[in-house]
């Protein structure tokens, strides 16, 4: 990437997007009018994450009308999380700023995330005053903030949501320190940079259901407790100990007590059952590695990418398949 061609871009807009057909066209427009209202050289940088609906159609229009609009498309579906940091690691601005496109946050509120980010502050979260959600949400993202706050180090009150806005300087640091399934967000937090947070609107979504399950916020709190501790393994070990020396008090006494085996069976249960839960543990951590080696480097695959340069489309970034991000942040 030129250093003249990221000097010229004063801030970025990340959205992720999968099957958003019906909002991706108005959250563009909307965020794109916010931005020209500023005045400042901008550019809105959309991530499709495998779309089966007609958002890969309507971004390929939209781009043919717009300079500022880069489409980047992945070969399949990899995750919310996935397409953000490929969105993030292409971004050329000096604030980069990330938003969902189900426009449950206003692109409206995008200033307010901008006034915030002063000389003292790396980075600006914003704080979902209201939110419209089922109580399982909610209680889920209860736990998810919890497990943050304590694993992180910093007392925040909204560790979730995409509505985000970091320095460049965040981006790049933070980068070197990312890996698959780290959540980014709480990463660049871990690191020590300077946040605040902002009181947004937070509206219903229009269109369509949330896509977070239950499944899929228990494995956020996995993958938060896996990135930034390893107790549960130092657990583990205790467990491990506790049970071998059960085992071998439950031998002694076999040999020195008159006693039938039936009366050792609750506790053989018991230490089986912790037994079972260590390896579960130990299982969470080596699907994690396994990930890591053996999946995509950057937990993603760019198909292509798809802007406007003096009148003309550029050509697909990923001519061949299965061409990754580093390709794409070499080209741009």
């Amino acid at each position: 990437m030129s250093e003249s061609l990221q000097a010229a871009v004063a801030i970025s807009v990340v959205l992720p997007v999968f099957n958003e057909e019906h909002t991706v066209a108005e959250v563009i427009e909307r965020t794109r009018n916010v931005l020209q209202a500023r005045g400042e050289p901008f550019e809105i940088i959309v991530v499709d994450d495998g779309s089966t609906d007609r958002t890969p159609e309507i971004l390929r229009a939209l781009t043919s009308g717009d300079p500022s609009l880069r489409v980047l498309t992945l070969s399949r579906n990899f995750g919310q999380a996935a397409a953000l940091s490929c969105g993030l690691f292409a971004a050329r601005g000096e604030r980069v700023l990330t938003l969902d496109a189900d426009l449950q946050n206003p692109p409206e509120e995008i200033p307010k995330l901008l006034a915030a980010l002063t000389t003292e502050v790396d980075m600006v979260s914003a704080l979902r005053a209201v939110r419209p959600e089922p109580w399982w949400r909610f209680l889920g993202s209860r736990v998810v903030h919890w497990i943050a706050r304590l694993l992180v180090g910093r007392d925040l009150r909204d560790y979730g949501g995409q509505f985000k806005l970091y320095r460049r300087e965040v981006i790049e640091a933070t980068r070197q320190a990312w890996a698959p399934g780290k959540p980014f967000f709480a990463l660049a937090v871990w690191l020590g940079f300077r946040v605040v947070e902002v009181p947004v609107r937070h509206e219903p979504r229009r269109h369509g259901r949330s896509r977070y399950t239950a499944w899929s916020l228990a494995r956020l709190n996995l993958d938060i407790i896996t990135s930034f501790t390893t107790l549960p393994l130092v657990l583990v070990s205790v467990v491990a100990a506790v049970a071998g020396a059960a085992t071998l008090l439950l031998g002694i006494a076999s040999l020195v007590l008159p006693l039938s085996m039936h009366s050792f069976e609750p506790v053989l249960l018991s230490v089986a059952g912790l037994l079972l839960s260590a390896i579960g543990v130990l299982g969470v951590y080596v699907a994690r590695l396994y990930r890591m080696l053996f999946g995509p480097r950057l937990g993603f695959v760019l198909r292509s990418q798809y802007e406007q340069h003096a009148g003309k489309k550029s050509h697909p970034a990923g001519e061949r398949q299965g061409a990754t991000a580093g390709d794409f942040a070499n080209r741009a």
